[in-house]
């Protein structure tokens, strides 16, 4: 049953504590909106309007699984087939890595196994061909995280060719097959990619907060064509009620068969593994999990500040939709969505713990050494007869929970760590520590680097996340961020390049051989603002 007064007090008590200024909630039972209502206003200059479940929001990565619903249509009509290759449709199709596009599907780069990188740019061009030249000029410079088809790695550009081989199958701007094959049908009235028509509804803005926890209007919003299809949609809760009811109904919308029964299941169905809590996975551009033993299909997004979150429990016709305007480390979503669903579904049980299995010993020693993700480095090892993780300096053993999946209790986070060996292909290795993959490194033992280079790198270098140091001490370097507490030694790969703790790192370096920045997972830059005092 839901408690309407207490669910609304607690929504604003976790508002004010959270620093949002607009939150709007909606939740859907059957083919009905059982309730929606805004809260708070959508600018906190300039006095702001009053969020309504009509304001618009950026959705961030909720466009993700619009896109994929665009995509099934066309799966239906039969112009494209979820097994074929990019290049029966792309022919002249590339990527980084010689033979990987030959191997890339519709279905890997809709449950994200493409082993594209996340690429995200907040700012780039407005002309609707600029998806086409993205595809053609930038996807095929990306590193690839893996071989295709082998770990999952959510990945903007993975999305974004999907929706440039919609365009070349039906002539048709992205933008533009989206209104048609999405938003018209569905009744979803205000939603849009373009900037202009947002504009002329109430429309809620991004904020900041600064130093002294003050809120500010973010006055750049972020625009880019090319990356309209994996997170740049404007939409209201009661829209995307909507898109929620078809979904809970198998495809039917108001009496109208949509979308196939088929292709809804196909995409509440888990396509790629995470390794891991069982049952926690993704599927066909929805994430796939269970609640209070229910099956619960969605998704989360973030552009800017905006935060959206799209949660549905297809087996007892439950969704709920939340969109807020600021997002904070307090994390609302998650505590609203909870409150949320326990009213709906009653409380949720503690998760039963993993239980172990006799491990395939057999195994191991195709498992062990050491591993760069963009999550950092580890290391596995066999210690005592027992697999070790050895993670941010923490040494963890490893109990099997499946033959190829492991969790482990860390007590410093005080929360479970699952670690996955998915299998290996032409000889490259790789894990997944949390469901993000990590590669098989061996560093050149013979390696050693230039001490003068060292030299070069030690200052400082301020970024959006605070202030790194670098040092250099008997040829090795060392990074202390602000926010920790110790300084993190690095291995050198090359004179430019390091792994350290939190992931990889490269010096960039202008024509004149000075140092401007430290890059971290090609997604963090830190500028150079002094050299150390000796």
């Amino acid at each position: 049953m839901l408690h309407i007064y207490s669910l609304e007090r607690q929504i604003q008590d976790l508002m004010q504590t959270a620093h949002v200024p607009g939150l709007a909630l909606a939740i859907v039972k059957n083919q009905e909106i059982l309730y929606a209502r805004g809260f708070g206003v959508t600018s906190v200059e300039d006095s702001g309007m009053p969020v309504t479940p009509q304001t618009l929001f950026r959705i961030g990565s909720v466009t993700k699984p619009l896109t994929g619903t665009m995509i099934m249509r066309l799966v239906d009509e039969g112009k494209l087939e979820l097994d074929s290759p990019v290049r029966a449709y792309l022919p002249w199709f590339t990527l980084s890595e010689p033979g990987a596009a030959e191997r890339v599907t519709l279905r890997m780069l809709l449950c994200h196994m493409s082993g594209l990188p996340h690429d995200h740019t907040p700012f780039g061009p407005r002309e609707p061909g600029a998806l086409a030249t993205r595809i053609r000029q930038e996807i095929p410079q990306l590193p690839l995280v893996a071989p295709p088809g082998i770990v999952y790695s959510y990945s903007d550009g993975g999305i974004q060719v999907l929706a440039h081989v919609a365009e070349v199958v039906t002539g048709k701007f992205y933008a533009e097959l989206m209104q048609e094959l999405v938003f018209n049908p569905l009744e979803m009235s205000r939603s849009t990619f373009d900037p202009t028509i947002a504009m002329t509804y109430p429309l809620a803005q991004s904020h900041e907060i600064d130093e002294n926890d003050i809120l500010h209007v973010e006055h750049k919003s972020a625009e880019n064509t090319a990356q309209a299809s994996s997170g740049r949609a404007f939409s209201t809760v009661l829209d995307l009620a909507n898109f929620a009811i078809m979904h809970l109904h198998w495809g039917s919308f108001r009496g109208k068969q949509f979308l196939s029964e088929s292709s809804v299941r196909e995409m509440h169905t888990i396509q790629a593994d995470y390794y891991m809590a069982p049952g926690y996975s993704y599927g066909l551009t929805f994430e796939v999990g269970m609640y209070n033993g229910k099956l619960q299909v969605g998704h989360s997004g973030q552009i800017s500040n905006f935060g959206t979150r799209l949660e549905m429990f297809p087996e007892v016709g439950i969704a709920v939709i939340l969109v807020f305007n600021h997002i904070s480390v307090q994390w609302i979503d998650n505590k609203i969505l909870h409150l949320t669903f326990d009213q709906l579904l009653g409380p949720s049980p503690v998760p039963p713990t993993p239980q172990p299995i006799e491990p395939d010993r057999s195994l191991w020693s195709h498992y062990t050494g050491l591993y760069l993700g963009n999550k950092g480095l580890a290391t596995i090892q066999i210690i005592d007869n027992q697999l070790m993780l050895n993670w941010y300096g923490e040494k963890l053993i490893l109990e099997a929970i499946r033959k190829s999946h492991y969790v482990a209790k860390s007590e410093r986070k005080n929360t479970n760590i699952y670690v996955g060996f998915p299998p290996s292909l032409q000889g490259q290795i790789y894990i997944t520590i949390d469901k993000v993959p990590f590669k098989l490194i061996e560093p050149d033992q013979l390696f050693v680097v230039d001490p003068e280079i060292l030299q070069v790198y030690t200052g400082n270098y301020k970024g959006k996340y605070g202030m790194i140091t670098v040092y250099a001490e008997e040829g090795t370097l060392l990074i202390q961020p602000a926010w920790a507490d110790k300084p993190m030694s690095c291995i050198a790969l090359d004179n430019r390049h390091f792994a350290w703790e939190l992931g990889p790192v490269e010096f960039l370096i202008d024509e004149n051989g000075s140092v401007l920045a430290l890059e971290i997972d090609k997604s963090f830059t830190f500028k150079r603002v002094e050299t150390m005092l000796e």
